[in-house]
């Protein structure tokens, strides 16, 4: 979105552990919306798990099958390693021009500064005394620092995954010191946050008596390294197996429940090889798994916590791991960190392109931190199902999955909105999220207020049109160009490919083949309204007239702040009720219209799409069909029925409401 940052981080090198391996439908998702480039350099790298195979005693009980979902073209996580994952963001980060990663820069305080600008202003053609004015002003600012010979790393520093103390300091050691000012500051320093202690704000949680051995290195094993396993042993312990690649594989261990007095009785024998390999062979029984090499042997003393706030004094915000923690049960830990800075980027980008006031920010805390105890519970209710087991409970989980595989045939394709795939995680109303003044929506009703947007399949009216100045995503103009007779299906999720833009999504049911007039009226709405939100807010241009414009790509100089979608449940062109020439003719200009200005589009299998958002694909007496906004991350921000001039004026009001008056 063209703004200038500055990534610092501590260490020299990039870590050689595997960490988080697995990337969630709505985490790819967000990768897709950001750029493509990015998705398909991810789609690459990592591969696809489509089954998990459960073991008891030594035999297969359940191999369950990934099902698709029209909800969402991801249904299975995408498997890669963290140190993969980070270099290729870092890459990409990179290439944009906006920023590098500082690597060897340790952040040792920082704090908001507040301060009061005095102004004089003299009146014009008066002999008054001129007045002076107070008006408030912050920054941040941050000590940080680097060692002049070595590293940061400071001896005897923990590298226990899960502790929440803070490292001591080394004496002898030279720095370089700097101190930097700027806009905000986004805390992602982890667990033990230096940002989070030096703000004082509490970890609020528990430290479980849960324990885990991570394992990632070679083995040799009679279980395919291909599919994703957990194996529950006679000994009421536990393993997960992940497969990573080169033949690698990731071995969560389940080492029990040990009260603090145990623990820390236990000292550092507990990651000692030997005993490690002792618990796995115990906990394989009769299945083959002989350990060849290690990458990496860790213990985890699994924490559950949460920072109290995330946002200190609307200018430093915590993010990650640095906000939450928790077991790595779900493997959330990593797209929850990638979900809070994507929900944060847009916003921050608005208030310093003068769009939004800075009070929008204040949305973060209220939008991520029931998010974040909604993964907590979910992870910690994740281990408790699949680590130690009493007799019975182990009997009953085993009855359970053994007849999963037999429910999943007969159940429909319908949602991957699990806890899991992170696509069923939703906002609620707040000062972003707004329901319609009059107009009663439940929150629980298809695309409700907060709910992320659903996803499927459109085809664009005009199969042969060809869309060359489609502004931001050049993949959309081949997407809609199609040189057969037979019309090119595309998603929904293709046409918000543009980072920091809100989408307008106009339903109209089947009013355009019904009525006569209504296209015209709906395209003077489009225009007139576009037009009137694109000078008053014009985003990303406000960026591009800057000293900046240099390093910005040309694709994202025609950026658009607001785009709008027209979506018909019925095809104007081809329907036998379709009697007025003048409808069909407008229709038709739509359909060729640059994408993101009022194209249209035809919504498959009679009107699905209509129904996923709560409309009906049949309009009854002129108020059929409806108009959502989206968010740039498409999460729903308002919603209201009917596309008249009425349901137009109330869209505009919510923009008003939550942008900055010109």
């Amino acid at each position: 979105m063209g703004i200038p940052s500055r990534i610092i981080e501590r260490d020299t090198t990039l870590s050689p552990y595997s960490k988080a391996i697995g990337i969630h439908a709505r985490t790819i998702e967000i990768v897709k919306l950001t750029d493509r480039h990015l998705y398909e350099e991810f789609g690459t790298q990592s591969w696809r798990n489509n089954s998990m195979r459960f073991y008891f005693s030594g035999s297969l009980t359940a191999d369950i099958k990934s099902q698709p979902s029209k909800d969402s073209e991801f249904y299975v996580p995408w498997m890669l390693e963290q140190t993969r994952t980070v270099q290729i963001l870092t890459e990409e980060y990179e290439k944009t021009g906006m920023g590098k990663v500082d690597r060897g820069w340790e952040l040792l305080d920082t704090k908001v500064v507040e301060r009061e600008i005095v102004q004089e202003q003299a009146p014009d053609g008066s002999t008054n005394e001129a007045k002076t004015t107070t008006m408030p002003t912050s920054w941040v600012e941050t000590t940080m620092r680097r060692a002049i010979e070595g590293t940061n790393k400071r001896m005897g520093e923990s590298v226990v995954l899960g502790t929440v103390e803070m490292a001591g300091e080394d004496e002898d050691k030279q720095y370089e010191v700097k101190v930097v000012r700027s806009e905000f500051l986004i805390a992602s320093d982890g667990g033990r946050s230096t940002v989070r202690h030096r703000l004082n704000v509490p970890f609020l949680g528990r430290t479980r008596d849960y324990n885990l051995i991570i394992f990632d290195g070679h083995v040799e094993t009679d279980l395919s390294l291909t599919n994703i396993a957990f194996i529950n042993g006679d000994n009421r312990h536990s393993v997960g197996m992940f497969p990573i690649r080169d033949n690698r594989i990731r071995l969560s261990l389940d080492d029990g429940v040990l009260t603090q007095e145990q623990f820390d009785a236990r000292g550092s024998k507990a990651v000692d090889k030997d005993y490690f390999e002792k618990l796995l062979q115990e906990t394989m029984g009769t299945l083959k798994m002989k350990v060849l090499g290690y990458n990496w042997l860790t213990y985890y003393r699994v924490n559950e916590r949460r920072a109290a706030q995330f946002t200190h004094k609307g200018r430093i915000f915590l993010a990650g791991d640095a906000a939450h923690c928790h077991s790595p049960a779900g493997g959330q830990g990593m797209n929850t960190g990638i979900q809070d800075s994507y929900n944060l980027a847009w916003k921050i980008a608005m208030v310093l392109n003068g769009t939004a006031p800075q009070t929008i920010l204040d949305s973060y805390n209220e939008e991520r931190i029931p998010i974040a105890e909604e993964i907590i519970k979910f992870s910690a209710k994740t281990l408790d199902n699949g680590l130690y087991q009493s007799w019975f409970s182990s009997i009953m989980r085993r009855l359970m999955l053994s007849i999963v595989p037999f429910l999943t045939r007969h159940l429909p394709n319908g949602s991957s909105r699990t806890n899991f795939s992170m696509l069923g995680l939703r906002y609620h109303q707040n000062s972003l999220n707004k329901s319609h003044k009059s107009q009663r929506y439940s929150p629980s009703a298809p695309a409700s207020i907060g709910q992320r947007a659903p996803d499927n399949t459109l085809v664009p009216f005009t199969a042969h049109t060809l869309d060359t100045a489609v502004p931001r995503s050049e993949s959309l103009s081949e997407l809609e160009g199609n040189p057969t007779d037979k019309p090119m299906t595309i998603r929904l999720y293709e046409l918000l490919a543009f980072p920091g833009a809100f989408h307008i999504i106009v339903f109209a049911a089947d009013r355009l083949v019904k009525e006569e007039a209504f296209d015209s009226d709906l395209v003077k709405n489009i225009d007139h309204y576009q037009r009137g939100w694109l000078s008053r807010w014009p985003g990303l241009r406000g960026v591009l007239d800057s000293k900046s414009e240099t390093v910005v790509s040309k694709k994202m100089k025609s950026t658009p702040q607001f785009m709008v979608h027209v979506i018909t449940s019925q095809t104007p062109s081809t329907s036998s009720n379709s009697h007025n020439h003048g409808t069909t003719a407008t229709a038709t200009a739509m359909a060729n219209r640059t994408a993101g200005f009022g194209k249209i589009y035809v919504d498959c299998e009679g009107g699905r799409l209509h129904r996923c958002y709560g409309f009906k694909g049949a309009a009854r007496k002129k108020n059929g069909g409806g108009i959502v906004v989206l968010r740039p991350d498409t999460h729903i921000a308002f919603r209201v029925s009917n596309v008249d001039s009425a349901a137009w004026a109330d869209v505009d009001e919510y923009f008003r409401s939550i942008l900055t008056a010109s």
